[in-house]
């Protein structure tokens, strides 16, 4: 029952991430507190040993946390919101390692279909707003670049489960993974934003992996042209999101002069990154000590400096606009390397599992999953904040910990 409810959860989380500001949370330590329970049933057998297997990646991921609380000790305050979303990163993935090995493979991929459900929720939620509001529309849950990618994100996984088997209906099963992904897909070129298309190319790369192999080069190489093509039309022929990135390259001419201050979307994110690097240089071992007192350095020293302008700290933006920079200004140095680690280490398991000869697909299928979450986080979060809130910090870890377990190699699935 416990497995169950584990994989009830599992497929609820991306359902409500994208439809509910509240809700995710609550899913994710729901999710934490049943395998807690679901480990103390089996009275924490093989706990030692999977911690044993994962130990670099546990650790790995304590080192935000570590960042976070030496900075906190260092400033006397401490830092909550920070705090928590580092330990969701490191406790919550090393319950969750721990617990889905007691689940069979089968009844753990049952969860895809939260990620089908809100590929197509999601789409018609966008399409409900892109036809009913003149201005951008504002989604449930997350902005509308974070919640775009995070779709574009979906529309991946969903195709590379294409051969994934749960149900005994495999044409019909297969009909819904394919239109899953065009939902996404579409949904993405819909809503007109830009971030998303950093992930497009590493997607792209990863599905020519995932299906033709290296052993192959010149169909994968045939592959990924056509696919680079049909994305590249799509983008071509999309007038308004053609219009936004051209929009974007000129906006980022317009303040190439670093002493000129300008207030354009472009322009006032390379502010904010001037303005983040000095906060973390100015402190390069703790940083600021808090994420949040980033909107305080930018009125009290970047303002003063020439990094940035009134209108910016008007307007509120609290937080560079990069998850990077912003663990950068917060913590200094060790805050950067413990979230470049958060998406670097998991993927020290993934790409070799991807290439694993005696794998079966279904675990090849998961690495590229797995390796689509950790490289798609990383490029989304260099121009926006993908972690911004703790929804997507829960989504992250419990996405990376179960398709850490279904990439285990097994010869048969």
């Amino acid at each position: 029952m416990l497995s169950l409810l584990i994989v009830a959860l599992y497929t609820l989380l991306p359902i409500t991430l994208l439809t509910s500001y509240s809700l995710p949370s609550g899913v994710f330590y729901g999710l934490i507190a049943a395998s807690l329970i679901l480990l103390s049933r089996h009275g924490f057998a093989e706990a030692w040993r999977r911690t044993q297997a994962y130990r670099g990646l546990i650790v790995s991921y304590s080192v935000l946390f570590l960042a976070v609380a030496s900075s906190s000790l260092y400033y006397g305050e401490w830092a909550g919101a920070n705090s928590e979303g580092a330990l969701r990163f490191f406790l919550g993935l090393w319950v969750l390692l721990l617990a889905l090995g007691h689940i069979e493979r089968l009844s753990l991929r049952q969860a895809a279909w939260g990620v089908y459900i809100a590929s197509f929720v999601s789409s018609g939620i966008l399409l409900w707003l892109t036809l009913n509001v003149h201005a951008r529309p504002v989604t449930p849950g997350l902005i509308l670049t974070t919640y775009t990618s995070i779709m574009l994100l979906l529309g991946a996984i969903s195709l590379y489960s294409i051969q994934w088997r749960l149900t005994h209906y495999i044409k019909l099963e297969t009909s819904i993974k394919v239109l899953a992904a065009l939902a996404a897909f579409g949904g993405f070129f819909t809503a007109q934003t830009r971030t998303g298309l950093l992930g497009l190319p590493i997607f792209t790369v990863l599905a020519m992996l995932l299906f033709s192999g290296m052993r192959r080069p010149a169909r994968s190489v045939a592959w990924f042209t056509l696919a680079a093509a049909v994305f590249v039309v799509a983008t071509l022929t999309n007038g308004a999101l053609m219009e936004r990135i051209t929009q974007g390259i000129e906006e980022v001419q317009a303040c190439h002069d670093e002493n000129k201050i300008e207030y354009n979307s472009m322009c006032i994110r390379l502010q904010l990154w001037r303005s983040a690097i000095d906060a973390g240089a100015s402190k390069p071992w703790v940083g600021l000590g808090d994420g949040g007192k980033f909107i305080d350095y930018l009125q009290d020293v970047a303002i003063p400096k020439g990094l940035t302008g009134q209108h910016v700290v008007d307007e509120y933006f609290g937080e560079p606009h990069s998850d990077l920079m912003l663990m950068f200004a917060g913590f200094g140095f060790p805050g950067l390397l413990g979230l470049l680690l958060i998406y670097a280490a998991p993927c020290t398991y993934f790409l070799p599992r991807l290439f694993k000869t005696e794998a079966s697909f279904q675990s090849k299928a998961a690495a590229a999953m797995g390796l689509a979450v950790c490289l798609g986080f990383l490029f989304f979060g260099l121009t926006e904040t993908m972690f911004r809130r703790m929804n997507t910090i829960g989504f992250y870890t419990a996405m990376i910990a179960w398709l850490m377990v279904l990439s285990e190699p097994r010869k048969v699935d």
